[in-house]
């Protein structure tokens, strides 16, 4: 499990003071750039990125609890429930352990540049298995 303090700015709530249930999604993927950091591939390149790191999102789904109702720091926790021959599943969820705002799952598929789908490297596997 890995635990990523995303800051919710005040721009981000909708017109009842919530976070805006798009933006959800922007703080889990914050937390998976985290965690790819964490795993020592480097998230600061674009271009020369590592092959693992070039992927698309496949599915997000997320089931809301409870609304997130101020700016300030929102835990997401992530872990990699499932790691297939050109997909990963993260399941996570936002807010704390005893009463989460939203849970869910994240889905993405290694792609070359052309889009098709591609086997991680062995890279990905260690970090799964470690």
């Amino acid at each position: 499990m890995i635990d990523y303090w995303s800051p919710v700015h005040f721009d981000e709530l909708d017109p009842n003071g919530h976070l805006h249930n798009a933006r959800f999604a922007l703080h889990v993927e914050r937390a998976q750039t985290a965690a790819f950091a964490a795993a020592g591939f480097d998230t600061s390149a674009v271009l020369h990125r590592h092959p693992d790191l070039h992927y698309v999102v496949r599915r997000f789904e997320i089931e809301f609890h409870s609304p997130v109702d101020n700016a300030g720091d929102l835990l997401v926790s992530l872990q990699l429930a499932k790691l297939g021959r050109t997909s990963a599943t993260w399941t996570f969820r936002c807010g704390p352990a005893e009463a989460p705002n939203a849970t869910g799952s994240r889905t993405i598929v290694k792609v070359d540049a052309a889009g098709r789908p591609l086997p991680w490297s062995p890279r990905m596997t260690e970090w799964r298995q470690g």
